[in-house]
């Protein structure tokens, strides 16, 4: 996989004023507590929350992203957990905080699959627990097709381009590095219909939030009366 070459430059990636937003949205409902950061790359907003009292575990599919979420940890003089785990598949503790940050919903194509992610979720909340979660506007998947970028890393040209499939909403995202390619589908929706995908999972928008190209959502299990937009 070409993430396992890219791990070493993704933190030049990063959004950093995206996890200060988080940061600052998720001390509006706790000062501290248990997160978990799913999807959680190279770790920067998982260790962003250790570093401010919240004691914190981070998940990805990708070994390679892991080693150097754990890495940056340790150079950061924190404890964080982290380990494989795919959002497809349940959470085996309840968490005060869930995150699930930088479009990573936006991976999953179905719907049937988003609403499968999202019970997942619902099923490690308690009644006080906040789900936090951002996705790509519909907008912005018209105006990043045909996109093309050339990013020269150290010794590597990476070579990105972006064209819309034939599939309402969805974008395909071609890397190379060297010889290597890695094709990735992003898929996204009106947030009416994640609205509704939530709901249908056991879950309430209390709080929306846009951020460029981005809407974040805050969640909560259904049966709580928490509106703050």
């Amino acid at each position: 996989m070409i993430y396992e070459k890219l791990a070493l430059y993704y933190d030049q990636f990063v959004d950093v004023k995206l996890n200060q937003l988080y940061l600052k949205t998720i001390k509006k409902y706790f000062s501290e507590g248990n997160v978990i950061d799913l999807g959680t790359g190279t770790g920067q907003l998982a260790i962003l929350l250790a570093e401010n009292n919240f004691h914190v575990t981070g998940t990805d599919l990708i070994p390679q992203m892991l080693e150097m979420a754990y890495n940056n940890s340790v150079e950061a003089g924190l404890y964080t957990n982290f380990y494989i785990h795919d959002i497809l598949e349940p959470l085996n503790s309840f968490y005060d905080i869930i995150t699930m940050t930088t479009d990573v919903i936006n991976y999953i194509e179905e719907k049937k699959d988003v609403i499968k992610v999202f019970t997942n979720v619902q099923k490690a909340m308690t009644n006080s627990s906040i789900f936090a979660f951002d996705f790509i506007t519909v907008k912005h998947v018209d105006k990043m097709d045909k996109y093309h970028e050339d990013i020269l890393m150290h010794d590597d040209l990476i070579e990105w381009s972006v064209s819309k499939t034939i599939v309402p909403n969805q974008l395909k995202h071609t890397l190379k590095i060297g010889n290597t390619y890695e094709t990735h589908i992003q898929t996204t929706f009106k947030n009416s219909e994640y609205i509704e995908m939530l709901k249908l999972s056991g879950l309430t928008v209390v709080e929306k939030i846009k951020y460029n190209e981005r809407h974040i959502f805050v969640c909560k299990k259904s049966n709580q009366k928490w509106l703050l937009f």
